[in-house]
């Protein structure tokens, strides 16, 4: 069963009961607000945690609330960010919502939401697949080491480890175990390590999204190795 998949079944549910009703607002805790440029913005948990989720987020905009079925892990150190940038380059800003939605060893999931003023949401494309199409690796066993040809981008690159630096390594190096967003000079990136075992990382797929259309779309594909 794939990571967070337990929580997201017990917050749909919640959710969806018909005796749903939200936390007082005196009650709610606050995840993150923004109060400068003209800006109030307030994120809210408008329900207790549940097996160290938040389900459902109350989003306040200059005085105007918003109800969201999203989900959110309850530790304070993975609370939700927010921006809010010109990110399509067209008309006002908008704002960006980025959630950490599961965690574990060598695992990171996140959902990323971009609103509009009057609560449009602009589709934000999946960056995995885009990076997945760019990524190629072979593996080879030696006697005390490992080593892994790496193809990004249509460049090549090649580590080797020693064999008992991890208890398991991968057929192939791997990426969408951890998926992190940013915003960089209003622009939209995912970054997505590149893993070949559960610790051990050669560096960072960077996706970088264009507007089309009205939706954010992975466009240009980068790497930057580890040092």
């Amino acid at each position: 069963m794939s990571m967070g998949f337990i929580p997201k079944l017990i917050c749909a549910a919640i959710i969806a009961l018909p005796s749903y009703l939200p936390v007082p607002n005196q009650e709610q805790t606050v995840l993150a607000e923004i109060k400068e440029n003209q800006q109030d913005i307030t994120l809210s948990a408008t329900t207790k945690s549940v097996p160290g989720m938040y389900c459902g987020i109350a989003f306040t905009w200059n005085n105007r609330t918003k109800i969201f079925p999203w989900e959110s892990i309850s530790e304070p150190a993975f609370y939700p960010e927010v921006i809010i940038t010109n990110i399509d380059d067209k008309g006002q800003d908008e704002a960006i919502i980025i959630l950490t939605t599961g965690k574990g060893t060598g695992a990171r999931g996140s959902a990323i939401h971009v609103l509009q003023e009057d609560w449009t949401e602009i589709p934000v494309g999946d960056p995995i697949v885009k990076a997945q199409n760019s990524l190629s690796s072979t593996y080879k066993d030696h006697e005390a080491t490992v080593e892994y040809t790496v193809n990004i981008a249509g460049k090549e690159y090649v580590y080797s480890y020693p064999f008992e630096d991890a208890e398991m390594w991968f057929d192939e190096a791997s990426i969408g175990r951890i998926l992190r967003y940013r915003v960089q000079e209003n622009k939209l990136i995912a970054e997505m390590p590149v893993q070949v075992s559960p610790g051990t990382y050669t560096g960072t797929i960077e996706v970088e999204y264009r507007e089309y259309n009205g939706e954010l779309l992975p466009s240009e594909v980068s790497y930057i190795e580890d040092l």
